[in-house]
């Protein structure tokens, strides 16, 4: 028996929309698979979203994220890169970049890593008498609060100011007065819920992980053996896992990346009558270049990957409500400017440094490129760093000349590295609605989100980092999951 034939669409080309494909052609039965046209559109010339690795005058640079955690949830990226026959080309930090900075009082100070470190830290006894505080606190009754009240609350404001401000600014982009903290870092709440206490939790440590994967399958030794670096990326960086990726789909015949495709909207069709029969969906797209209005596309389903702040505009006819609480979510904007020299200018060893707000500067942290993947550097002698800004505390940032972001990087370059000489490369950039804010109350928003797609949108499936995590293996794992269970309704 033939199966139905069934054409789905998914909105963005980027890690979780490609991912996404990737894992629906991997899950679906091949009767099911066989007959299911899989269509990615994406507004830009090139896929990948965030994920682009520029190669410019001998240095390579990454314009998005510059790897991925391959802990906690970030095993399936790992088995992906094994599915791809990425293994050859993936590369670890070095293990020479594991320490991290924090700028403290203009100056930049090493977050200790041993016990002598620990000694001669200068807020070794603030931190300790905050520890030792948080061992009595009892636990919040609250549904939800910011990272900085709960930081604060179960250690002290200064631990919040200066630990975990510049994290979660290198992390969010974001301001710790409106993150949730149940949001943004859960794994803090689940230690308060099952211990009393977050210390006494990492006291006794996490529990064993799982030696399966979502689909079942076991771990594999390469799965096993990579899963507790502290970040992976590729010889030739990202770019490598995207190119990957939209190969798959290219040689699919049943499959189209479709690029300078920007849907506009998207129409629905008999989800509120029983016997409807044939596609729900109607895709109405444009050229973002010539302004070419393209020809629609029929859907059976949908899945979007694109940010939530371009999804509602998509939806806002048919789906108003949807619309409304999409909105709820807002975005920051980043900068980023990649500086490079043929020569060692950097004294300091180390992954990069973080700046907490408190310090008032024009950037949130610095990283060590050259120091993080040295494959990556076109020789022994050079440097690279890219210098990192924007954000909750720096919303002008992509209205700036880039001139001017240039010079507030190296400026700030000069004033904490010491680092005067002349760059051989430099170049900013910024990115509009970068990163979204999972704010105080994020998962009533999630929740009021998911209602409206199930009642006004069925069939319409969510990704992407808008809703279920930030993290490049936050986006893969979530891709997977939709396409394992759409695969299951699907066979069921």
């Amino acid at each position: 028996m033939a199966a139905t034939a069934r054409d789905v669409v998914v909105l963005g080309g980027g890690i979780s929309g490609l991912t996404l494909a990737y894992f629906l052609r991997q899950a679906l039965p091949k009767i099911v698979a066989d007959a299911t046209r899989i269509r990615v559109l994406d507004a830009s010339a090139t896929p990948g979203g965030w994920v682009q690795t520029a190669k410019r005058d001998d240095f390579l640079f990454e314009e998005g994220p510059r790897g991925f955690r391959p802990s906690r949830n970030g095993a399936e990226m790992l088995r992906l890169v094994e599915q791809l026959k990425l293994q050859d080309q993936m590369q670890a930090v070095d293990p020479a970049a594991q320490a991290r900075y924090i700028l403290r009082g203009g100056k930049v100070e090493k977050v200790p890593t041993t016990l002598l470190e620990a000694l001669r830290w200068p807020l070794s006894m603030a931190v300790a008498r905050a520890a030792l505080h948080e061992l009595s606190v009892k636990p919040g009754t609250t549904e939800d609060e910011s990272i900085y009240q709960f930081i604060s609350r179960r250690f002290s404001p200064l631990v919040a100011e200066r630990l975990l401000d510049p994290m979660a600014s290198g992390i969010f982009g974001g301001d710790i007065r409106k993150l949730s903290i149940r949001s943004c870092f859960p794994m803090l709440v689940d230690l308060e819920k099952k211990h009393g206490s977050v210390v006494k939790g990492m006291l006794l440590g996490g529990s064993k992980g799982e030696d399966t994967l979502l689909d079942g399958t076991n771990k594999s030794a390469f799965v096993k053996k990579h899963e507790k670096s502290v970040s992976v990326s590729f010889t030739d960086g990202m770019g490598t896992l995207i190119s990957a990726l939209a190969d798959t789909i290219n040689d699919d015949p049943m499959a189209d990346l479709q690029l300078n495709t920007k849907v506009t909207r998207l129409e629905v069709h008999g989800h509120n009558n029983a016997s409807s029969k044939g596609p729900r969906f109607v895709v109405e797209s444009k050229d973002p270049t010539s302004g070419e209005i393209l020809e629609p596309i029929r859907a059976s389903h949908v899945f979007s990957t694109i940010p939530a702040c371009y999804l509602s505009p998509v939806v806002k006819d048919t789906a108003p409500g949807l619309a409304e609480a999409l909105n709820e979510i807002q975005f920051v904007d980043m900068g980023m400017v990649h500086v490079g020299y043929n020569e060692e200018v950097l004294t300091t060893d180390g992954f990069g440094y973080l700046i907490p707000t408190s310090e008032r500067e024009k950037v949130l942290g610095v990283v060590f490129d050259s120091n993080t993947f040295p494959v990556q550097n076109k020789s022994n002698m050079q440097t690279r760093l890219s210098v990192m800004s924007g954000g909750a505390h720096f919303r002008e940032v992509a209205s700036l000349p880039k001139g001017e972001l240039e010079r507030h990087a190296l400026e700030a370059l000069k004033r904490h590295l010491g680092i005067s000489q002349k760059p051989d490369y430099v170049r900013a950039l910024a990115i509009t609605n970068g990163i979204p804010q999972y704010h105080v109350g994020f998962g009533q928003t999630l929740q009021r989100i998911e209602k409206q797609a199930a009642r006004n949108t069925p069939g319409l499936f969510l990704g992407g980092n808008s809703f279920y995590g930030i993290g490049l293996a936050d986006c893969v794992t979530h891709s997977k999951q939709l396409a394992l269970k759409f695969a299951k309704t699907i066979s069921s």
